[in-house]
């Protein structure tokens, strides 16, 4: 890393593993028995249980204690969302877009007050070196639906706010076939290109999922704008009834992300001496405005059932992010007597590599006629990058 004195210096993080142990007990209902009873036989139903990632168990949010959002991939569709920060829009408790509404190269948001920066993708946390800047913005379009977890998270996830954690779950492969090809344009001059593919390769035991996505538009501001291109294959091997593999990749280059600076609000949402600013004014220049983004990420997810009670599973990823920008920022220095407003221009240049691995091992335990879900785990993550840092004015 750079600093404002010229001193570069390589900055390694390794976040230590984290063990959990998760108790959650069932209620009993107790019923009156009649006199007369007809006892029927048992008869056991097989299956691959549900398995719930924002508890890590197959109790279902509606059986945990804590409060638990679920915005699923329908309901993405419905609102059009692509960011994370317009699908968390209308959930309770949250209030997105906490950088200003136009500024849309990062999801930013707040849980119950406390600011929720560490995101999670499929159950592993997204890593980021500074700020958001590295932090992979996954597209919704990707997306089979988004967790919203309220409350402490810590003994699951380690480290986190007291607010609560998002987790985003990415659409995994289908053995029944289907292909979505959509093709969009609306509003800002957008114009997009997706396709979303799952089905059964033959008559093997691989289904795969491929999703493509090409978007391009206008932004809020004048002289900016947004272009994104995304690529995320996938593959879901049924190794044998109790073993399954899931390989996947996910792509997204961002050649262009809009602009870094909220417009000020005297002038804008409350009324200014000096007359009003138009809410696409950009507040930046125009000669110095870049910001471009390459994201990878490559994983693997590994499960078997040992029975119908006890489950292993082991998730990992390594990502590699890559960023520059040439931006323009203000500090809300206005000055509503003369209507100057202070800025200073400055540029990073920025990649990190990151490793995360999580392992689980969950089932059910009876005591003295009590049901348990137990959950053990271990998780490791390492991260490492440097960035080249500086700023004028």
């Amino acid at each position: 890393m750079t600093t404002p004195n010229g001193t570069k210096y390589f900055k390694p993080t390794t976040l230590a593993s984290v063990i959990a142990v998760a108790l959650f007990s069932s209620h009993i209902v107790a019923a009156e028995q009649s006199d007369n009873v007809t006892e029927l036989d048992t008869i056991s139903v097989m299956g691959k249980a549900y398995r719930n990632t924002a508890t890590k168990t197959s109790l279902t949010p509606e059986e945990t204690p804590q409060a638990i959002n679920v915005i699923d991939a329908e309901l993405l569709a419905e609102r059009s969302a692509q960011s994370l920060n317009e699908a968390l829009r209308y959930t309770p408790g949250v209030i997105t877009e906490t950088k200003g509404g136009a500024v849309t190269m990062y999801d930013t948001f707040m849980i119950r007050g406390f600011s929720s920066s560490q995101s999670y993708y499929d159950g592993l946390m997204l890593q980021q070196l500074t700020g958001w800047n590295l932090q992979p913005q996954i597209d919704p379009i990707a997306l089979q639906q988004v967790e919203v977890f309220k409350g402490p998270t810590s003994v699951l996830y380690g480290s986190m706010p007291p607010g609560g954690m998002v987790n985003m779950i990415a659409k995994a492969p289908q053995v029944e076939s289907k292909t979505d090809i959509g093709v969009k344009v609306g509003t800002s001059d957008m114009k997009q290109f997706s396709i979303d593919s799952t089905g059964q390769i033959g008559d093997s035991d691989v289904s795969y999922r491929f999703i493509g996505l090409a978007r391009k538009k206008d932004g809020q501001v004048d002289t900016t704008g947004e272009e994104r291109y995304l690529l995320a294959p996938s593959i879901t091997w049924d190794i044998t009834e109790k073993d399954s593999l899931n390989l996947n990749v996910y792509y997204q280059n961002d050649p262009d992300m809009g602009m870094n600076s909220a417009i000020p609000s005297s002038g804008s949402l409350y009324d200014n001496e000096n007359g009003t600013t138009s809410t696409s004014t950009f507040v930046g220049d125009e000669n110095w405005s870049t910001y471009e983004r390459e994201v990878l990420m490559l994983g693997y997810k590994f499960s078997h059932d040992f029975n119908s009670n006890w489950t292993f599973l082991q998730n990992a990823r390594y990502t590699k992010a890559d960023l520059y920008q040439e931006n323009t920022y203000h500090y809300a220095s206005y000055d509503e007597t003369t209507g100057d407003l202070e800025r200073y221009i400055y540029s990073t240049d920025e990649s990190s590599e990151a490793y995360a691995i999580d392992n689980q091992l969950s089932g059910v335990i009876d005591i003295a006629g009590i049901k348990h879900n137990v959950l053990l785990g271990i998780d490791y993550r390492q991260l490492k990058g440097d960035s080249a840092y500086d700023y004028y004015g």
